[in-house]
């Protein structure tokens, strides 16, 4: 069969037709830097497990100024509707008018799940959709089932840092509102010839109550909690130097952390402690430097996207998961890692 007819047959195939609205599972779009968050992709794949079992359609919101372009990705990863709020007012971030939108949208089509990602815009939104509509809430999501009797979602969520898990659920309140961790669901297949027809939704002008004047002066943020950041250089008792890791993670713009050898060695506190009995990691990288990696270690880092591991024992556990291996003594490699960076 001629290759060009194939692609033709699959992307026919695979044409989205614009659900209609009403109930469903909605997915509410984080945009950063122009293009839509992981989380939000992650979301989807979620709510398309849970749609399976529902029987019912997944749609995704996208809100701010110059964002249409971006409903090709949401179909991609699994919408099968998307609506489209673009516009000037909507460029950069206020709770009250991506709030009015949403408000309107919701009341509107009375979805059955919302799901927001657990990002500071998703946090300050999915309480007051929640508080609107009379629904229940749900934050820090990082696993999900379903009641399919009932039709309720079943959450799991940390407590004291992931020291152990409880299942919530909103069995009564409709809808049911939930913020998922970022990096705690997989990534969804994104499938090129999948595609669809957005539609605009209106923009009602909305005063923000809360008005940017400017940086703080003589203020420094608090740093990203370690179990969220995006990059993780962690050191273990073979990286020898440990100012070159600090270093490596300066240049990635990533936190520093280790295993309970980097501990014990006084490298680390307790809090940077990357175990399943400290602080489980789900980062778009992952460096470990000398770290051997037993069972608690590598099962708390199991979610990182890319794994890159340096150890001079080819014979060490860590290999057994990371994506990429270097087998070196890391005062080798780090300084032309380092050095690498800086061109």
């Amino acid at each position: 069969m001629d290759a060009s007819f194939l692609d033709l047959l699959m992307a026919q195939q695979e044409e989205v037709t614009e659900a209609e609205g009403g109930g469903g599972i909605w997915v509410v779009a984080d945009v950063v830097n122009g293009a839509v968050a992981p989380v939000t992709l992650e979301a989807i794949g979620a709510a398309r497990n849970l749609a399976g079992s529902l029987g019912a359609y997944v749609y995704a919101v996208l809100l701010g100024d110059g964002v249409s372009g971006l409903a090709p990705t949401l179909y991609q990863a699994g919408a099968d509707g998307v609506r489209v709020a673009d516009d000037p007012s909507l460029a950069t971030f206020a709770v009250e008018p991506y709030l009015e939108v949403l408000s309107d949208l919701f009341q509107a089509e009375q979805p059955e799940v919302i799901i927001f990602g657990a990002t500071p815009q998703g946090q300050a939104l999915a309480p007051r959709i929640a508080q609107r509509m009379g629904g229940g809430l749900l934050e820090h999501v990082v696993a999900m089932t379903l009641d399919e009797a009932t039709r309720t979602v079943q959450a799991s969520v940390p407590i004291y840092g992931g020291e152990y898990y409880e299942i919530m659920a909103c069995p009564q309140a409709r809808p049911q509102v939930l913020a998922v961790e970022p990096g705690a669901f997989p990534a969804p297949f994104m499938d090129p010839y999948r595609k669809g027809e957005p539609k605009s939704v209106e923009v009602k002008p909305a005063e923000p109550r809360v008005r940017v004047l400017g940086p703080a002066e003589e203020f420094t943020p608090p740093a990203v909690p370690l179990s969220q950041a995006p990059v993780v250089v962690a050191a273990g008792r073979q990286a020898g130097d440990f100012s070159l890791v600090e270093q490596l993670a300066a240049r990635l713009g990533g936190r520093v952390a280790g295993d309970r050898g980097a501990r014990d060695a006084g490298w680390i506190s307790p809090e940077q402690i990357v175990d399943i009995r400290g602080v489980t990691v789900a980062p778009q990288v992952y460096v470990a430097v000398g770290i051997r990696g037993d069972t608690f270690h590598n099962a708390a880092v199991e979610n990182a996207h890319f794994i890159l591991a340096i150890h001079p024992d080819p014979t060490a556990p860590i290999f057994q998961v990371a994506d990429l291996c270097i087998e070196a003594d890391p005062k080798e490699v780090l300084p032309a890692l380092i050095a690498a960076l800086e061109q």
